[in-house]
């Protein structure tokens, strides 16, 4: 499989997920993201995409917590879509 150092993206990002490298390559293939370690319980990792609205859906699909470190476009864009989906489900009550 191609990993992202033979794919050209229009868009990269680099954000910190805190866990470990072996736990940060288990939720981020090396196929989509260059890993380097940030201390003993946190990875940097740089994702590539065609444009920061599918990247911010792969961020979100991972289902952890994490820092966008840059671009500030692509970090306003999670931004944005978090608010959306908790305003789209606030004072939603269970049936």
């Amino acid at each position: 499989s191609r990993g992202i150092a033979s794919v050209v993206y229009p868009l990269y990002a680099t954000v910190r997920l805190p866990h470990p490298m072996d736990q940060a390559l288990r939720l981020v293939p090396p196929t989509i993201g260059t890993h380097h370690p940030d201390g003993p319980d946190a990875t940097i990792v740089e994702i590539g995409a065609n444009d920061a609205d599918q990247l911010v859906t792969y961020l979100l699909s991972l289902g952890t917590p994490l820092r966008v470190l840059s671009p500030d476009h692509v970090r306003e864009a999670l931004l944005r879509r978090t608010r959306e989906l908790f305003e789209d489900n606030e004072g939603c009550q269970s049936r």
